[in-house]
């Protein structure tokens, strides 16, 4: 599913999808391998819905793959917000101008053509 529009605020800066994958979570070396689903994903960042909890402010490594790519986008990860129990909205800090593409082309190649 990708939405394009913005929210209510405005504040979308880039398109995004939903996608189901196997993701890395984690800190301080600890990490947590989970199927998880990552919502509102763009280049910029992304709404993990998980069980994990780590406040706002905390620094996270991520580590996830795209459908159809061998590679995984590995990045360091901010949490920007918490949505009561269902999981971190991050944004992505370090992440390679390459994995930010792959990101950026997943995202663009789910929105349905409109022709």
């Amino acid at each position: 599913m990708v939405r394009k529009g913005y929210d209510m605020e405005g504040r979308r800066k880039h398109p995004r999808a939903s996608l189901q994958t196997e993701i890395w979570l984690g800190q301080d070396g600890i990490f947590t391998r989970t199927t998880e689903t990552l919502r509102d994903l763009s280049e910029g960042g992304a709404f993990v819905e998980t069980g994990q909890r780590f406040p706002v402010g905390s620094i996270l490594n991520l580590r996830f793959k795209l459908l159809g790519t061998s590679h995984p986008i590995s990045c360091t990860v901010s949490v920007r917000n918490l949505r009561g129990g269902s999981g971190l909205g991050v944004e992505f800090l370090d992440i390679s101008t390459d994995d930010r593409q792959q990101v950026r082309l997943f995202v663009e190649n789910q929105i349905p053509r409109m022709f």
